[in-house]
C-alpha cells in the first residue's frame, strides 16, 4: 500500500490523496486551496509519475475536497467517480457556482470550463451509506455517515492487500441538519484522519447556540442589522434551523431573517434528499413541510431587496455566503454593516489565515481605528464583531475517540494547520500503540502490511429470489419474510432489494422507486438516527397502525404548533366529539389569509376540521388603546363588535391623530371611534419657535444638521418627522420618552435657531424599545422574567413578574433602566 499526499497535508484546503492499493490507483478527494497567495491546485504531477488514476472517491462536497475535480477527471476520463447521491447533487451546485465566480473575476482565467463540469458529473456513480460495493475485483468501498454536513462520508476500502479508513471531515456531535458520525468497529490496517481542530476542545454546542440567540435579541433591541457570513453548505442550514426553532418558541422576537447567496440553492438540494438528513428534518420534508423558510425567514433574490434591507430602519438578520467573507453577497453586506455603530457581524466557522473573516476577528484585539480591506476598499469597522463556535469538525477528544474505536496500526494526520498537526501527532504517539505520521504535501509513504486484519462480514443467508417487481401489492410478503428470518434488524434499501431478488445488480431508477415504496410503507420504519436504514415493524405495531387512528391531544397540539405557530395564535381548543380544532387569536379580523391554505393542509393530514374563532381579546384591545392614547384622559372603553368598532369616551375635549386610528385598525381590524364632550382640536406638542425662520435651511439639510448634532450624544432621537400646525411646518423629535427628550431642551432650542425651523420634543413614548431595554438588562444579569413586561402609559412605568428575585441585582437594573428610559421600573 502506497499513500501519496498531494494536498491538504499540514494545511487546511486542497485535500487530495493518492492511494495505490492492490495494483490500482485510487484518488481520495480532489480539492482546491482558496487563499489568494497559495497555488490553488494539488500536486497533480505525482499522479502522472505514478501512472494516472483508476478511480476517484469523494468524501463530501465542500470545495476544499472537490474544487479541482473537473480538471483531473478531464485528464483521466476513464476513472469512475464514487460519491453518494446527496454529495453528487451538492457538487453540481458548488462547481457551477465556482465556475461563475471565476468567469466574473477580471484578469483571471477559469481553471476549467462548463463542459468539464458536465462531463465530470456524468462519470459519478452513486453509492448509499453502509453498502459494500466492489469498484474493482477484490477492492470494495463502503461509505459511513461522517456528520459534518449532509452527505459527508467516511470511506472504508478493503482489499486482500489490506484495508484503509479515510475519515474525510467529520463531527461526532449531532447537529440540527445531520446526525453525528456513525461508524461500526471496523478493522483498518491504515487510517487517515482530519485534525482541523486537533488542538482544542469545543465549547458546549447548546451554550454557543444560546449565545447566538442572545446576540440576535440584543441586535433587535438596538434596532440594528446583523450579518452572519456562513458557509453555504452546512453551516448556513444549521443557523437557519437554530433561529427558526427560537422564533417558533418565541425566545427571539419576530425579527426578519434574510437568506442570500448560494445558500438558497443548497437548501433546495437538502429538500430533494431527505434520507440524508436528521430524522426530524427528513421526516418533515417527507410530509411536504417547508423546512427552512416561513414568513420571518425570507430568501433574497433581487438587488432591490438587498438595498431595501439595508435602507430599512427595521432591525434584521442576514445569513449570506461566503463564510470567510472571501466573496459572495456576504462581502456586499459586510461593506454596509461594518461602519454601523448598531451593526453586528457574527463569525461562526473556520477562517483561513488570509481571509477577510480572519482579519476581521483579529481586529477584536485592536482598540481604535479599526479598518477592514474588502474588494480593494478600506472599510471602517464600528460594528460589534463576535465569534460563535458552531464548528462541524471533530475536536481533539472526538478525533481520539474515533482512533481508539478503530485502533489502526498506521495513522496519518491531515487537514490541519502545521502546528496543529505536529502537536496532535506528538500527543497521540504517547497514547496509542501504532505508527503515527504527520505527512507534508508532496510526501509518499509505503505501508507494508504483512498480515492484513480480518474484516467483519454482514451475513444475509436467507433470500426470497423473487422474479416479481417489488411494489405495494407484495411488500407485505417481504416484511413477513424478513421479520421471520432476521427479526427487527436494520437494512439498507440495497440489502432489502437483495433479500427480495437474490441479486446485487440494481438499477438507479429501481432504487429510487423502492426507496419511496419502503419510506411510505406501513410495514417498515427508519432508524431514529439514520433515515437510510430500515427495519420491520412488529406485527402488533402493524396491526395497530392499520386500524383507523385517533390522534391524541398532545399530537394534535404539536400539529397545530407546526402548521399555525407562524400566525401567532393564542390557543388551540379541541372539540373531540366533532373532531374540530378552534384557533383563538387576539384579533381574528387581521389574521393572514394564507392561514386558510394551512388549515386545508392540516385537515388533509389529521382529518380534523379547523375553525378560527371570531372572538376579539378585549383585554389585548384595551391595552393597545391605552398604549396609543396614553396622553388622553380615558373615561370608558366599549365595543360594538357586530359593527367591528371600539368606542373610547374621554373626560375632556381632545382629538386623536389619524395615524393612531389607522394603526389601531391595522393591528386589530376594528375601527376606533373617539368621543369627547367638547370641540375637537389638533393634538400638538409645545413648539420651540425659531428666531430665524426667514432664513430657514432646506428640510433635508435641517434633518442632517440635527443628526450630526446628536452624533456624540448619549441619547439620540429615534425618529425625526415633519409636522404641521396653524403656524406652518415644524420638526418633531421623538426620543425613547419625553423625559429623555427634555434633557435636550436647550440643544433643541439652539438647533431651532441654527436651522430656522420651529421644533418640538414629542410627548410619545417608544413603548416597545422601553420593554426591550428591561428585557435585555434582566437577561444580562440572569434575571428570568415570567411573562412579557407590562407597560403603564399613565405613569410611564414597566412592571415585571420575576421568577428569581435578587434585590441587589434588581436595584442596579432599576437604576440603569430609569437612567436610559426616563421611566420607572417596578416588580
Amino acid at each position: 500500500m502506497k499513500i501519496s499526499f498531494l494536498g491538504g497535508a499540514h494545511e487546511v484546503g486542497g485535500s487530495c490523496i493518492l492511494l495505490k492499493i492492490y495494483n490500482k490507483n485510487i484518488l481520495l478527494d480532489c480539492g482546491i486551496r482558496q487563499g489568494a497567495s497559495k497555488d490553488p491546485l494539488p500536486d497533480f504531477r505525482t499522479i502522472q509519475e505514478q501512472g494516472g488514476i483508476d478511480a476517484i472517491i469523494i468524501s463530501h462536497a465542500h470545495m476544499d475536497h472537490i474544487g479541482s475535480l473537473p480538471i483531473i477527471s478531464k485528464e483521466y476520463p476513464g476513472a469512475k467517480i464514487y460519491a453518494n447521491n446527496m454529495t453528487k447533487d451538492l457538487m453540481k451546485v458548488l462547481l457551477y457556482d465556482s465556475l461563475k465566480i471565476m468567469k466574473n473575476r477580471e484578469a483571471e482565467i477559469p481553471l476549467y470550463a462548463e463542459v468539464d463540469v458536465e462531463n465530470m458529473l456524468n462519470r459519478i456513480f452513486t453509492i448509499n451509506y453502509m453498502v459494500e460495493f466492489p469498484i474493482f475485483e477484490d477492492i470494495k468501498i463502503t461509505f459511513y455517515t461522517a456528520g459534518h454536513i449532509a452527505g459527508a462520508s467516511c470511506v472504508y476500502i478493503t482489499t486482500p492487500e489490506g484495508s484503509l479508513f479515510y475519515s474525510g471531515d467529520f463531527s461526532v456531535f449531532s447537529q440540527k441538519t445531520v446526525e453525528g458520525l456513525k461508524v461500526p468497529k471496523l478493522r483498518p490496517d491504515a487510517a487517515i484522519f482530519e485534525t482541523t481542530y486537533g488542538d482544542r476542545l469545543h465549547a458546549n454546542r447548546e451554550v454557543e447556540e444560546e449565545r447566538l440567540l442572545q446576540l440576535i435579541n440584543e441586535c433587535e433591541a438596538n434596532r440594528g442589522k446583523m450579518l452572519i457570513p456562513a458557509f453555504a453548505l452546512g453551516r448556513a442550514q444549521e443557523i437557519i434551523l437554530i433561529i427558526k426553532k427560537a422564533l417558533n418558541k418565541k425566545s427571539i422576537k419576530n425579527v426578519k431573517i434574510y437568506v442570500d447567496g448560494m445558500i438558497k440553492d443548497i437548501n433546495r438540494v437538502y429538500k430533494l434528499n431527505p434520507l440524508y438528513l436528521k430524522n426530524s428534518l427528513g421526516k418533515k420534508i417527507l410530509r411536504g413541510i417547508e423546512p427552512f423558510y416561513d414568513d420571518n425567514i425570507i430568501a433574497v433574490d433581487k438587488k432591490e431587496i438587498r438595498e431595501k434591507i439595508l435602507e430599512d430602519k427595521e432591525p434584521c438578520i442576514i445569513i449570506s455566503s461566503s463564510g470567510m467573507l472571501t466573496g459572495g453577497y456576504s462581502q456586499y453586506y459586510a461593506e454596509k454593516i461594518a461602519p454601523m455603530e448598531n451593526g453586528y457581524i457574527v463569525i461562526t466557522g473556520y477562517q483561513d489565515e488570509e481571509s477577510p473573516g480572519r482579519k476581521l476577528l483579529n481586529l477584536l484585539e485592536e482598540e481604535e481605528d479599526k479598518k477592514l480591506e474588502l474588494n480593494g476598499r478600506s472599510i471602517p469597522v464600528k460594528c460589534k464583531v463576535e465569534k460563535v463556535g458552531l464548528s462541524a469538525h471533530g475536536d481533539k477528544g472526538e478525533i481520539k475517540s474515533l482512533i481508539n474505536l478503530l485502533t489502526p496500526n498506521n495513522i496519518f494526520m491531515v487537514h490541519g494547520n502545521e502546528e496543529v498537526v505536529e502537536s496532535f501527532s506528538k500527543e497521540l504517539l504517547s497514547e496509542v500503540r501504532a505508527r503515527v505520521y504527520a505527512p507534508k504535501c508532496g510526501e509518499c509513504y509505503e505501508v507494508n502490511i504483512k498480515n492484513p486484519r480480518k474484516q467483519w462480514k454482514k451475513q444475509m443467508p436467507h433470500v426470497i429470489k423473487s422474479s416479481s417487481k417489488l411494489d405495494e401489492n407484495n411488500i407485505k410478503e417481504l416484511w413477513k419474510f424478513i421479520l421471520h428470518n432476521y427479526g427487527e434488524r436494520f437494512f439498507t434499501v440495497e440489502e432489502l432489494i437483495y433479500i427480495w431478488t437474490g441479486s446485487n445488480k440494481i438499477k438507479a431508477l429501481e432504487m429510487d422507486e423502492i426507496q419511496k415504496l419502503v419510506v411510505q410503507s406501513v410495514y417498515f420504519e427508519n432508524d431514529n438516527k439514520r433515515l437510510f436504514l430500515f427495519k420491520c415493524k412488529s406485527e402488533e405495531v402493524v396491526q395497530e397502525e392499520l386500524k383507523p387512528k385517533e390522534l391524541k391531544p398532545n399530537e394534535l397540539n404539536d400539529f397545530a404548533a407546526e402548521y399555525f405557530s407562524k400566525y401567532n395564535f393564542k390557543k388551540a381548543g379541541l372539540i373531540y366529539n366533532e373532531k374540530k380544532v378552534i384557533l383563538s387569536f387576539d384579533f381574528p379580523y387581521v389574521v393572514d389569509k394564507d392561514i386558510y391554505e394551512a388549515c386545508r393542509e392540516f385537515e388533509r393530514q389529521t382529518k380534523w376540521k379547523v375553525e378560527i374563532s371570531d372572538k376579539v381579546n378585549i383585554n389585548a384591545s384595551d391595552s393597545l388603546i391605552s398604549e396609543l392614547l396614553y396622553d388622553l384622559d380615558i373615561k370608558k372603553i366599549s365595543y360594538r363588535l357586530e359593527e367591528k368598532k371600539a368606542v373610547v369616551i374621554l373626560n375632556s375635549e381632545y382629538s386623536v391623530e389619524q395615524s393612531k386610528l389607522n394603526t389601531f385598525k391595522e393591528k386589530t381590524g376594528l375601527e376606533l371611534l373617539v368621543q369627547s364632550s367638547g370641540a375637537i382640536k389638533d393634538v400638538r406638542n409645545d413648539i420651540i419657535e425659531s428666531e430665524n425662520q426667514i432664513k430657514a435651511v432646506e428640510q433635508n439639510q435641517a434633518l442632517k444638521i440635527i443628526e450630526e448634532s446628536f452624533e456624540k450624544e448619549e441619547f439620540k432621537p429615534y425618529k425625526k418627522g415633519i409636522k404641521s400646525n396653524d403656524k406652518g411646518k415644524y420638526i418633531e423629535l421623538s426620543f425613547i420618552s419625553p423625559a429623555i427628550g427634555k434633557k435636550y431642551t436647550e440643544k433643541v432650542s439652539e438647533l431651532a435657531k441654527i436651522t430656522g425651523w420651529n421644533m418640538s420634543i414629542s410627548s410619545a413614548v417608544n413603548q416597545n424599545e422601553i420593554i426591550k431595554i428591561a428585557q435585555v438588562l434582566c437577561r444580562r444579569e440572569g434575571i428570568i422574567i415570567k411573562k412579557n413586561p407590562s407597560f403603564n402609559p399613565l405613569n410611564l412605568s414597566i412592571e415585571l413578574k420575576l421568577d428569581n428575585l435578587e434585590e441587589e441585582k434588581m436595584k442596579a437594573i432599576k437604576e440603569e433602566f430609569e437612567y436610559k428610559t426616563g421611566c420607572s421600573l417596578k416588580w
